[in-house]
């Protein structure tokens, strides 16, 4: 792939996570015309590296030279199972492949959040099928096991199940996406999302995020200020899409 398809994806990505996929929007962030940043998303033009400097930041992207480690690293890692316990169904069939799965952090709701997991958060690793199809071509991915005591999510998502994390997935744009989200403080849920724009003059002003569970009658919407209460910054509000889940089906 070449440096401005790298770019042009970069920008897609900016404008997609970042903008909910508005255009406008995303060339306004950057200071630029929309027919100027559609040049750059076409690849008929190519954006100074200054220009590109927000959305790196935005994206929590950086650029790795050769012989230089990256500060952050996919938290998924490879697989190599070593004298795999094999349960009785599949006596006599091939090998378990290890290429095949992800060794994917296990953290608490609470403690889930963006960067790396501290050691002292980490539960356990949970493997998990690449070739799952919710899972193929994610790599940022973190499991997050939902609290003793949480029922905000019933019927949905129970006390104890897993759910699977795409970090790279802030984008909030369709209302009612699961999301890893966090409060203020920084700690973790497991909530719907939606957002309402809060115009003045006819300019974007601030954002509403309202924070809401399937048990809506015991768990109340709660609602926050993406300026106010996390500086602009989405990574600070929102940690990833819940794109699958483990539930406990025993006694149901």
């Amino acid at each position: 792939m070449s440096l401005k398809e790298d770019i042009q994806n970069i920008l897609r990505k900016y404008k997609d996570t970042i903008h909910g996929g508005n255009n406008e929007r995303a060339a306004k962030a950057l200071g630029v015309n929309a027919p100027t940043f559609w040049r750059w998303l076409s690849g008929k033009n190519v954006p100074r590296v200054e220009t590109l400097e927000p959305v790196f930041e935005a994206l929590h992207a950086t650029i790795t030279l050769p012989g230089r480690e990256p500060e952050h690293q996919d938290l998924a890692r490879d697989v190599c199972f070593v004298d795999a316990k094999v349960v009785p169904a599949g006596d006599g069939l091939p090998p378990v492949a290890s290429e095949d799965y992800l060794a994917v952090p296990l953290v608490d709701e609470v403690g889930a959040g963006p960067g790396i997991i501290p050691q002292g958060r980490l539960i356990s690793w949970f493997l998990v099928w690449r070739y799952q199809k919710s899972v193929m071509h994610k790599h940022d991915l973190i499991a997050v096991r939902i609290g003793n005591h949480s029922t905000s999510m019933l019927p949905t998502l129970r006390p104890e199940d897993i759910v699977l994390v795409d970090r790279q997935d802030i984008d909030c744009a369709t209302p009612g996406r699961i999301m890893l989200v966090l409060d203020p403080d920084g700690a973790g849920m497991i909530k719907r999302v939606a957002l309402t724009p809060i115009r003045k003059d006819g300019g974007m002003q601030d954002i509403r995020i309202t924070f809401y569970s399937d048990n809506v009658a015991l768990n109340p919407p709660v609602v926050y200020s993406l300026r106010d209460d996390y500086g602009g910054d989405w990574r600070k509000a929102i940690g990833g899409h819940i794109v699958w889940a483990w539930s406990d089906m025993e006694g149901r």
